[in-house]
């Protein structure tokens, strides 16, 4: 006999005629039904409706209710301890661990944007346009650092500038160390150049070597003429390099010159600094060479008609050259001596004398002067008179003194 099925659309009902009635004999076959119904339900799956899983197993219970499938990563979420300011995170395939989750960081998960998580994070929106930029390149024109112009104030860190950099207008360098490095390859002679347009002009370089023209040189491209310090030590060491005759040349110095340099080069011995500038007679100062000398010309005396050319120590005298007429100052009425040159007038003693005639003045009274041999003729003039002319009449003369 075919299991009746106990349950219409997952409800129990039991079988029809299995009721009993009051005062009635129950009936052994409904009541069987009746049992075999109960039990039949009893061991059957309970449907969904009724509250059961519509299942004998546990996977297709699971399945029947639409549950999770059995899981390992479930096992280990369920055994965690989770408490405030946590989160669940993987630590290995299918099993998990907490870790904090502070109040700030969840400010940052409820972000919908990156942008609003910046701002979260303080980033302002100038510095955000700078992570927005796709390149280098779009970055440093968002900082104005596209730009050489830009660059007002501050200091630029420790860098390697790359290539060839043109039409700097001045470079002012503060430093008590050392302010440029040209750094060269083991073999490479860096220098620095001076040019007017298109035409370099002249250069300063360090040459590696010990032959001539090597060591650190100052060089004049427009004549081709170059200073340097050569790499060999010596006194000798400063050189010259004259294009025009193609010749190096010996810089001279106080290390390096001697007196027979000077002898071999120009025909003289340099004199020794301890040479003496001796004043001669008339002269004063004088002294070693070592310092400046000063010669001092003696003051002379007057010059007169008797004065002769000599010197002395400290003085000198000149000879007149010729006769000069001096003039007498004195007061005297029997002055007999008068300068050379004096001209009287005298009254003559009858001799006539000729014109350039010696005569022979001699005081006569208080106011006048008369030939010698003249009546009453007192005291001879000195010196030598002549006859110059004479006075209205022949009596009177005019005399001059010569000599």
């Amino acid at each position: 006999m075919e299991a009746i099925l106990p349950r219409a659309g997952g409800v129990y009902s039991p079988p029809a005629g299995t009721k009993g009635v009051p005062n009635t004999t129950i009936q052994s076959v409904p009541y069987n039904a009746l049992i075999d119904d109960l039990t039949a339900d009893a061991n059957a799956a309970r449907p969904i409706t009724a509250g059961g899983t519509g299942a004998t197993s546990a996977s297709a219970a699971r399945a029947a209710l639409g549950a999770q499938a059995a899981s390992a990563a479930l096992a280990s979420i369920a055994g965690l301890v989770t408490g405030a300011d946590k989160m669940i995170y993987t630590t290995a395939a299918e099993a998990y661990a907490t870790t904090a989750l502070t109040p700030f960081a969840r400010t940052l998960l409820d972000d919908a944007t990156a942008g609003a998580a910046l701002t979260t994070l303080g980033v302002s929106a100038f510095a955000q346009t700078v992570l927005d930029d796709a390149d280098a390149a779009a970055a440093r024109a968002t900082l104005g650092a596209n730009n050489a112009s830009n660059l007002t104030a501050g200091t630029v860190p420790s860098a390697r500038l790359d290539g060839a950099y043109v039409d700097f207008i001045q470079i002012a360098v503060t430093t008590d160390g050392e302010a440029v490095k040209l750094v060269g390859s083991a073999t490479g002679d860096p220098y620095v150049g001076f040019w007017k347009a298109t035409a370099r002009q002249g250069y300063i370089q360090h040459r590696d070597g010990t032959a001539n023209g090597d060591g650190l040189r100052v060089a004049n491209d427009v004549t081709g003429d170059y200073l340097y310090l050569s790499n060999v030590n010596s006194t000798d060491a400063l050189k010259f390099y004259d294009s025009s005759v193609a010749a190096h040349n010996t810089v001279w110095h106080s290390g390096n010159l001697a007196a027979g340099d000077v002898n071999a080069l120009y025909g003289y011995t340099p004199a020794s600094n301890a040479v003496q500038l001796i004043a001669g007679n008339g002269l004063t100062g004088g002294g070693a060479i070592s310092a400046n000398r000063t010669l001092t010309l003696g003051a002379p005396s007057d010059i007169t008609n008797s004065t002769t050319n000599s010197v002395s120590g400290t003085s000198h005298t000149h000879a007149l050259g010729f006769v000069a007429a001096e003039v007498y100052t004195g007061s005297s009425s029997t002055n007999t001596s008068f300068p050379i040159g004096t001209v009287l007038t005298m009254a003559q003693n009858g001799s006539n004398p000729a014109r350039q005639a010696s005569v022979i003045p001699c005081l006569y009274s208080t106011n006048a002067y008369v030939q010698s041999g003249y009546s009453g003729a007192g005291a001879a003039l000195s010196g030598t008179w002549r006859v110059r002319g004479i006075v209205a009449t022949a009596d009177w003369l005019v005399v001059q003194r010569t000599a």
